[in-house]
């Protein structure tokens, strides 16, 4: 408020003047500046889903604080952006592609950055179509934006859903990409392993941090990977992995299968139609370890490659890009 002369406040002329003051800031002012109110822009509309495509990538949180609201992204993946400080960033693989979601909280310069891109799986041979290389050959990767500490040991708990499937593919999943198994070498591993590790810590009374739209929820201090019915989830979405992290350092990750309307291969002949849960959790996998995914049809026989087909389940050994990525963020063991 403004500090008004001493003549002016004695009397009834001092309070309307007051009166006329405090009214005139509460609409915004008399347009000379100090007085207006900050209005929220068109798109930060109060309560439900924003949508990422109609706000600009860096946000000033005095225009619209989004902490704590629902950002949707491409092709309808989701998160609550986090109020607690940290960042996260969102992955969904589906049946022809994948998604991701990035969103970053500065809480000290005031601003929240949103990142949001999609790829499909082409479809015949695109324009600029190029034969994938060999797995073992291809050394393409792309980090995350955040990994775990060196030598950290991962620990994750185990959530059955209610379908009935095996904890065991999940497992195998996390365990290929934390030991680099691989058919590129007659050992099958490649050598030396990534300097990071993971323990099974036990079954969990809760699901993954995920819900049923397959969106990043809030998060709860505990690693939880498995399955879990995402019945508001499209159609092709075949898992979700979320990373929570500070500055470059992961805190959590949470990662789900979807079994909402979709068949797992998890033992024996693939039957037709069904997706390998060994092959889907390996990708997810790399996610919770700092990898990110690698586009192109040139890169198509790499793990972290966005698009795993059915019955395919090449992407449960490591190629030479998914390998390097791993020296690179955490050295070898």
């Amino acid at each position: 408020m403004r500090d008004f002369p001493r003549a002016a406040r004695r009397g009834a002329t001092a309070s309307a003047a007051v009166t006329a003051a405090l009214a005139c800031a509460a609409f915004g002012g008399t347009g000379t500046g100090t007085g207006e109110a900050r209005r929220s822009p068109a798109w930060c509309k109060p309560g439900g889903t924003l949508t990422a495509r109609a706000m600009p990538q860096r946000v000033k949180i005095t225009d619209c604080d989004l902490r704590g609201r629902t950002v949707r992204g491409s092709n309808g993946l989701s998160a609550v952006v986090p109020s607690d400080g940290t960042s996260l960033v969102a992955h969904a693989l589906r049946t022809d592609g994948a998604a991701e979601l990035r969103i970053g909280v500065d809480a000290r310069a005031g601003e929240i950055t949103i990142a949001t891109r999609s790829g499909r799986d082409p479809q015949g041979r695109p324009r600029h179509f190029r034969a994938a290389a060999a797995a073992c050959d291809d050394g393409a990767h792309r980090p995350e934006s955040s990994k775990w500490p060196k030598g950290t040991t991962v620990q994750w708990r185990y959530s059955p859903g209610t379908a009935g499937l095996p904890r065991d593919p999940i497992a195998k999943g996390i365990a290929n990409m934390v030991n680099a198994n691989t058919d590129c070498t007659d050992a099958k591993k490649f050598t030396p392993p990534p300097d990071i590790g993971e323990n099974y810590a036990g079954q969990s009374d809760q699901g993954p941090n995920v819900t049923g739209a397959a969106a990043c929820g809030k998060r709860d201090q505990a690693n939880t990977f498995g399955w879990l019915a995402m019945p508001d989830a499209e159609n092709d979405v075949l898992a979700a992995t979320c990373t929570w992290f500070n500055g470059a350092t992961t805190v959590e990750t949470d990662m789900a299968l979807q079994t909402q309307g979709r068949r797992w291969w998890t033992s024996g002949t693939c039957p037709a139609g069904s997706y390998s849960a060994e092959a889907v959790a390996t990708h997810e996998a790399g996610h919770v370890l700092g990898l990110a995914h690698i586009e192109g049809t040139e890169h198509a026989e790499l793990t972290m490659a966005p698009a795993v087909a059915s019955c395919d389940d090449g992407p449960a050994t490591l190629g030479k890009g998914d390998y390097d990525g791993l020296i690179a963020l955490y050295g070898g063991r």
